[in-house]
């Protein structure tokens, strides 16, 4: 079997590219290198997240379906349209609590926390997102829907909210009444007071109006979150809330504080004087011109390597997968914390010894496929000869440049 599913993320990585060549020939600053690589790193933790989470999602629905079921419904057409409507319903409320329990919340900061948004914003979703839906969808087999049926409506409904993600579509007339807009979605991702907790729609916008969280694009769109955040690297950008109720449970006065600040909204605090931002992960150092270099031969090697291994990933072994998977996403992560200038001290020295791990490991990866061997020998010698050898040459030659411009 093939994962189809994975041939679009080409598509959306050629809707990012389209729509970030049309911000800089408008000059608009809605893009950014490196918010845009964590964006991409984001989405390759989820992807990796999702083929486990994914399989356990189909099982709790085969569970909830066997032993819980109340009512039988037909598997026709009709079944599908239903479907499409609870699973739009449910969408709603699992969008709602997740802004207003600080432990979703948690999942959930993640795809907020950007404060750029652009359609690679499509791609920054917290792994632990899809597990906590779990719960939630396993309601929707207690009232007769087929768990293989909302497990595909469920990925085709996800597809919307990749296309609500950009600042450069206007209002939609009529459309507005009825669906989620970019219009509307762009409401949802502001940190203006009005926009705060408004318009958790997934397709449908009808839910907004009719349980009052419905907002209109009025004054323009601050985007990110109020919290004490920076946007500097894709693993602070998915544990930063869950670091922040960790160390807030540590130090809450009694049992009864640290249960609450699990359940309460992500703005309560047991007392008004509390401060439980957990910081920065490392003292963040500055990237040089050659491991900006560097850091675009990774991008260019590992996020076709990631959707080729995603394409084919019920064809390899899962030792193969887990292998090529972990390069990859380490390599896109890598590549965020270069164009982020936020490396961490003596990079240069570990990703050398990640490289070198890989290259270790390759026999037991259990590949069987000699050219795919042949090529990630390839690749892991360049990127280690680039370490080694090519990166202070080439500081070296960008320097002289830069130098002799600046006397002239």
């Amino acid at each position: 079997m093939f994962n189809y599913t994975a041939l679009l993320i080409p598509v959306f990585l050629l809707m990012v590219a389209l729509e970030w060549w049309l911000s800089i020939r408008r000059k608009d600053n809605r893009y950014e290198a490196g918010n845009t690589v964590i964006n991409m790193a984001i989405g390759a933790f989820d992807q990796f997240g999702s083929l486990f989470y994914f399989g356990a999602l189909y099982v709790c629905l085969q569970f909830s379906y066997h032993h819980f079921r109340l009512f039988d419904l037909p598997l026709n057409w009709l079944q599908w349209v239903y479907a499409f409507f609870a699973i739009d319903f449910l969408s709603y409320w699992y969008h709602r609590f997740s802004h207003r329990i600080n432990i979703l919340w948690a999942g959930h900061i993640t795809h907020h926390s950007s404060e750029l948004f652009n359609f690679s914003n499509g791609f920054r979703t917290s792994l632990f997102q899809g597990i906590n839906r779990i719960a939630f969808w396993m309601l929707l087999p207690v009232v007769g829907f087929d768990p293989m049926l909302l497990l595909i409506s469920l990925k085709v409904s996800g597809l919307w909210d990749f296309l609500v993600h950009t600042t450069y579509v206007p209002k939609l007339g009529w459309m507005e009444k009825i669906l989620v807009t970019p219009s509307h979605h762009r409401v949802h991702h502001g940190k203006n007071d009005i926009y705060i907790d408004k318009n958790y729609g997934s397709v449908l916008i009808i839910w907004d109006k009719i349980f009052g969280t419905f907002q209109e694009e009025t004054e323009e769109v601050q985007y990110g979150v109020k919290a004490n955040y920076s946007d500097n690297n894709p693993v602070n950008a998915i544990t930063y809330h869950y670091r922040y109720l960790w160390k807030g449970i540590k130090n809450s006065p009694g049992i009864i504080n640290k249960i609450k600040l699990l359940i309460m909204p992500p703005e309560w605090k047991p007392r008004a004087e509390d401060n439980f931002s957990p910081g920065s992960a490392w003292h963040a150092q500055k990237t040089t011109a050659s491991e900006r270099y560097y850091a675009l031969w990774q991008l260019l090697c590992c996020v076709p390597g990631f959707v080729t291994i995603l394409f084919f990933k019920d064809i390899v072994s899962p030792v193969a997968l887990w292998y090529c998977m972990t390069l990859c996403i380490t390599s896109i992560t890598q590549t965020a914390l270069i164009f982020k200038d936020n490396k961490y001290r003596h990079f240069r020295m570990w990703e050398s010894l990640r490289l070198l791990m890989f290259m270790v490991f390759l026999p037991w990866s259990g590949m069987e496929e000699m050219s795919v061997i042949y090529s990630l020998i390839l690749y892991l010698l360049l990127s280690l000869f680039y370490q080694f050898f090519v990166e202070n040459t080439l500081e070296n030659i960008l320097l002289k440049k830069y130098l002799k411009h600046e006397k002239i």
